[in-house]
């Protein structure tokens, strides 16, 4: 019987590492049903905090796929459940990612808030890693609030700390961040140097969805170079991953810029693109990509010389 128990707790955390695995991939459909097979088996075994790390994992991959809603639900759950506990590290680890997923919606001070409290508790806690994917989640939140200068810098100090933690995820992430925040500041040749040592990284690892939004700023950064072809090869492929990965935002951005293109060159359809791009982005909550169509559209209107903009 204790025998039983042991192989049946070495199962679920064997449940929980494919989870992670498949996560961190882009395999968010087969990492979810790996989160809930362990948390029922970790529900049987009566191990509340095994259970409360698959639901912490459900919702990240509900999180990557444009599932907001449902995500914010279930951090709001384990956080009740690992506080109960005196749990600081499940805790710390649920108030990062809850902070993403404000993020995602568009909650951008919510965001930057719960970030700042995660990164105080995760050093309080003496963990670097949470601390520098705090960082990591600060110079996004900031980006996309328009703050470059603020982007870069904690995208920087992460870069630093991934290193020193020879964390190659992370030192993708925050490489991809730095490119991500020159390019918001008109820096696009620069830009392009670290969009490349975020590709070769994430390459290495294996992990589809950053490097599809990788492809797709990169590709941002070839089409305000006038670089048109090349931008299109780059947003060609990341649609393909998205998709793949059913990353529903990720497919928002790219209908984006390729309806901008398409409008560019003088198609009525990259005008109903945009309006689709619009309307998905409204029917999964995400406020930030609705307010970028909403001015591609406005920029359609007004003055199509203009095009492309360059959105965080």
């Amino acid at each position: 019987r204790r025998l039983a128990r042991s192989d049946a707790r070495l199962k679920t955390d064997c449940l929980l590492s494919l989870g992670d695995t498949y996560r961190m991939t882009g395999d968010f459909t087969k990492a979810g049903a790996c989160y809930r097979e362990a948390g029922r088996m970790a529900g049987r075994l009566g191990d509340d905090v095994l259970a409360l790390d698959a639901l912490v994992g459900l919702g990240l991959s509900l999180r990557a796929t444009g599932g907001q809603r449902e995500a914010i639900r279930i951090f709001n759950r384990a956080l009740r459940g690992y506080r109960a506990r005196g749990d600081h590290a499940g805790v710390a680890f649920t108030l990062w990612a809850r902070a993403g997923a404000y993020r995602l919606r568009g909650d951008l001070t919510k965001a930057i808030e719960e970030f700042k409290s995660a990164r105080k508790l995760f050093k309080r806690l003496l963990d670097r890693s949470g601390e520098a994917y705090c960082l990591t989640g600060l110079g996004g939140t900031s980006r996309v609030a328009g703050d470059y200068g603020a982007s870069a810098r904690y995208y920087k100090a992460a870069n630093e700390l991934f290193g020193a933690l020879r964390d190659d995820f992370g030192t993708a992430y925050s490489f991809c961040g730095v490119a991500n925040s020159l390019r918001m500041k008109g820096r696009f040749a620069e830009s392009l140097a670290y969009f490349k040592k975020a590709r070769t990284k994430y390459k290495k690892i294996g992990d589809r969805v950053s490097y599809a939004y990788t492809l797709w700023g990169e590709g941002m950064s070839l089409l305000l170079l006038g670089r048109e072809k090349d931008a299109l090869a780059d947003f060609s492929e990341a649609e393909a991953l998205f998709r793949e990965t059913r990353d529903r935002r990720g497919l928002v951005y790219c209908m984006l810029s390729t309806g901008t293109i398409e409008f560019m060159r003088g198609a009525a359809k990259g005008r109903r693109k945009i309006k689709r791009a619009l309307e998905s982005a409204l029917s999964l909550g995400l406020k930030t990509e609705a307010r970028y169509a909403r001015r591609i559209l406005r920029a359609m209107e007004r003055a199509p010389g203009t095009l492309p903009l360059n959105i965080a």
